[in-house]
């Protein structure tokens, strides 16, 4: 899928604004198909459980996923998420992380947050960032529908829009405003990705259909990111039997094999 100029540049100004922006039909359904039962058998595998499965209040993550099957490694150069990402963070982006969230009836991780940590706080006397600042971002993730996400019984994921200018970590309310906006659901269809500020206040509300929830994540960074957070995730490897021929993947892959010196 490639965007035409004028709707990336839409889709950037949106997300520099509020913190988020969809990008619909990105995943075609054999796409979505085949990296749901992907991750259905890895998340079903006893043997994965101690190194690549996290559970966060009983929903269970799949995590490295680019080091398990060729079809999540070469998402992550898939367009035009890939394009989307150096506009953000440069021509030389880098690569943090990949994983798929699942979560079935009755579960999800609903707390509110911040990923990482406040990175542009504010002393009390200032209320917030300038909004005609475009702050830098350092790392973000595409969250990738790998199911239809289209109501509040889905467990959608819920934002706090232009949160990410409070300079000031998640209040601790079931629902959090900032400047008279409260939260608001991210409905998607399997095949949507959005694009989001990881300083944006956020949670995963509870699913609570009877079907499960999948969600993917691919996370870019700078390109100093690899070296300055030597992640362990990021790091994992495909055998190199079975590294796809791809080039972009090569490159955008290539340093968090290295170690900061």
């Amino acid at each position: 899928m490639k965007l035409a100029t004028d709707e990336q540049q839409q889709i950037l100004a949106e997300f520099y604004r509020e913190g988020f922006a969809i990008v619909r039909n990105v995943l075609s359904g054999d796409e979505v198909k085949t990296l749901r039962e992907l991750a259905d058998r890895f998340l079903d595998d006893p043997s994965l459980e101690s190194t690549f499965i996290t559970p966060i209040l009983k929903t269970n993550v799949l995590r490295s996923t680019q080091a398990l099957h060729p079809a999540f490694a070469e998402l992550l150069v898939h367009e035009p998420l890939i394009r989307l990402a150096k506009a953000v963070l440069g021509k030389n982006v880098a690569f943090c992380g990949q994983n798929v969230i699942r979560s079935d009836t009755n579960t999800g991780i609903s707390m509110w947050h911040v990923d990482d940590l406040l990175e542009f706080p504010l002393p009390d006397d200032i209320p917030r960032h300038d909004a005609r600042i475009k702050l830098p971002v350092f790392w973000f993730s595409f969250q990738i529908a790998l199911s239809d996400i289209d109501s509040p019984e889905n467990g959608p994921t819920e934002v706090v829009p232009r949160s990410h200018y409070s300079g000031r970590d998640v209040p601790k309310v079931e629902r959090p405003e900032f400047e008279g906006r409260g939260p608001v659901p991210i409905l998607c269809k399997a095949g949507d990705v959005y694009l989001f500020n990881h300083q944006l206040w956020h949670r995963g509300s509870v699913n609570r259909s009877s079907r499960r929830r999948y969600l993917m994540q691919n996370q870019y960074c700078r390109a100093w990111g690899p070296y300055r957070f030597a992640s362990t995730d990021a790091a994992r490897r495909l055998p190199a039997d079975r590294m796809p021929d791809n080039p972009r993947l090569a490159q955008l892959l290539e340093p968090t094999r290295k170690t900061p010196g």
